[in-house]
């Protein structure tokens, strides 16, 4: 008791005072209250750099390594990695510059596959990074943490005014050219006015095959006849009858198939050639093609030994 009797003497007060100051002076406070003066203690403690702190010398350290890989997709013509690889590390570092290669790499493929969202999607990125930009610029933003020079600020504005611009008059030009080929027909392509000669020359082909047709069937309808009769004489009977019974049939056959191809093919070719010599009427042919067609066309039907032939000139 006497030991604590002896410090609280003068010596004991100022080694107390001396101890309570030094406790103060390791905090931070506005002020504090004596009586009724309010007194304001001095700051002891400096403000130091924030441990998120970034200098725009390490941001393009950061970003050098990108822009290199990203070029390199570019030119090696892999623009959709690009673009994947540029937007990936400018959501991740926030990084104005890296904003912008990716809105570049969207505006080359809006440009090569006509999309407008590929375009709407570089005019975004153009946009974010000049919010960073102008964050950038206000003084309220932390001076620890700068992704840019200052600097560099206005030029990167610029760009990114350029890049929104050139997005713009892209989809405008895409939209134009998606409503065009609705609003102006295609030309309708020019007709060859022809003299009708390859029409008659078919035509003529397809007379003679139905002229042969017809010599078939009738030459069926003949020998049928003939056949008939031999199976209806009662001296033929057996094998023989079996064999002139065959012989009828095939006829029957071949007039049946002879008369019906003769006559589709005659039809056939007869209207090929009216037609083509209705076109050679009105065709506006030119100087060459009217010397070359100077003769008439003309077909007959001329008996011969074996049958009918088909002559003419055309």
């Amino acid at each position: 008791m006497r030991r604590l009797r002896s410090r609280s003497g003068p010596a004991g007060l100022r080694g107390a005072a001396a101890t309570v100051a030094l406790s103060l002076a390791s905090f931070t406070a506005p002020a504090i209250a004596w009586g009724s003066v309010t007194t304001p203690l001095p700051l002891l403690v400096k403000k130091r750099k924030s441990k998120d702190g970034l200098t725009a010398e390490q941001a393009a350290d950061r970003r050098m390594p990108l822009q290199e890989q990203g070029r390199q997709m570019v030119e090696a013509g892999e623009i959709p990695a690009a673009a994947i690889l540029y937007d990936g590390a400018a959501d991740t570092h926030g990084d104005p510059i890296l904003y912008l290669d990716a809105g570049n790499a969207h505006i080359m493929l809006a440009t090569e596959q006509r999309d407008i969202a590929e375009a709407e999607t570089a005019k975004l990125r153009a946009q974010t990074a000049q919010d960073i930009l102008y964050f950038h610029l206000d003084e309220r933003s932390d001076p620890d943490y700068r992704l840019v020079t200052d600097g560099e600020i206005s030029g990167l504005l610029m760009r990114a005014g350029q890049l929104i611009e050139a997005a713009d008059a892209l989809i405008a030009a895409i939209e134009s050219e998606q409503v065009a080929p609705a609003s102006e027909p295609a030309p309708a392509p020019d007709e060859k006015k022809t003299n009708g000669r390859g029409m008659r020359l078919a035509g003529a082909g397809l007379t003679g095959l139905g002229v042969a047709g017809l010599a078939v069937g009738v030459t069926g309808l003949v020998l049928g006849g003939v056949h008939q009769s031999s199976a209806d004489d009662p001296a033929v009977y057996g094998n023989a009858f079996d064999e002139v019974d065959a012989k009828g049939r095939r006829s029957n056959v071949m007039a049946i198939v002879g008369l019906a191809v003769g006559g589709v093919a005659l039809a056939t070719g007869v209207t090929l050639i009216i037609v083509g010599k209705r076109r050679r009427a009105t065709a506006d042919a030119s100087p060459v093609d009217e010397a070359s067609d100077d003769e008439d066309f003309s077909m007959a039907l001329v008996p011969t030994g074996r049958g009918l032939a088909l002559t003419g000139r055309f």
